[in-house]
């Protein structure tokens, strides 16, 4: 079935792909912190760097999952138009 909002459809996928590259940079910038390498100079191996690194590595999933979550909301409104749109055909027909 035809979509009746391809551009909405195009924003869906914008912003998954969005959210996996979002989580991606997020985990290598906070291992490059954890190895000491960042653009923010910590000595490496110590515990301050290590917690940074882990605490960066953890908001990054976590917004990386609430930027997907927000696609597939939309997504979900989408679906709930056009099963409305069936139900209310169904309804009609009989």
């Amino acid at each position: 079935m035809k979509s009746r909002y391809p551009a909405l459809q195009l924003v869906i996928k914008v912003i998954k792909i969005l959210a996996i590259l979002i989580t991606l940079a997020g985990i290598i910038a906070s291992t490059t912190i954890m190895a000491g390498d960042g653009l923010i100079h910590i000595d490496s191996a110590t515990a301050f760097s290590v917690f940074a690194g882990m605490l960066g590595i953890l908001a990054s999933l976590l917004q990386g999952i609430l930027i997907y979550a927000t696609a597939e909301l939309l997504q979900c409104f989408i679906d709930i138009e056009r099963n409305t749109r069936k139900t209310t055909h169904l309804l009609n027909t009989r």
